[in-house]
């Protein structure tokens, strides 16, 4: 039962693990930089998201979404989706971050997982519907 459970939601799970490997990483480069060696917040987050971003982007591709790209065009395409939608969401990462810290008060690691959380859970319908769909 769990096998044929797996088997039809594969890439959601998948998506999901990796996904959560994606937020601990990123997490922890930035409680890294910014608690342990004393980085400014918002610096500590900008390395800790490009970091998430590399990461994601190798795991989507190879693990989740099984991509094999034949043409330049099509990996230019899908990279430049996917590096175009993190952005746009690590824009909203910082926001969400200075915002939380800022004018919540709230810890900044503690505002950092509740930001991870809001941007998770949207992009797993991006990557499939926009970013990798040329490939399901």
């Amino acid at each position: 039962m769990i096998k044929k459970l797996y088997a039809r939601f594969e890439q959601f799970i998948d998506y999901f693990l990796f996904g959560l490997a994606t937020a601990v990483i990123g997490i922890s480069v930035f409680y890294v930089l910014n608690e342990l060696i004393g980085w400014q917040y918002l610096i500590a987050n900008a390395v800790s998201v490009i970091t998430a971003i590399l990461f994601s982007y190798t795991v989507n591709k190879r693990y989740v979404f099984k991509t094999k790209t034949r043409s330049r065009r099509k990996f230019f395409r899908e990279i430049g989706l996917f590096v175009s939608v993190r952005i746009t969401a690590s824009l909203l990462n910082m926001l969400g971050l200075f915002i939380l810290v800022r004018f919540v008060s709230m810890h900044p690691t503690w505002a950092k997982i509740s930001v991870e959380i809001i941007i998770a859970s949207t992009s797993y319908i991006i990557s499939r519907r926009l970013i990798f769909k040329h490939h399901n």
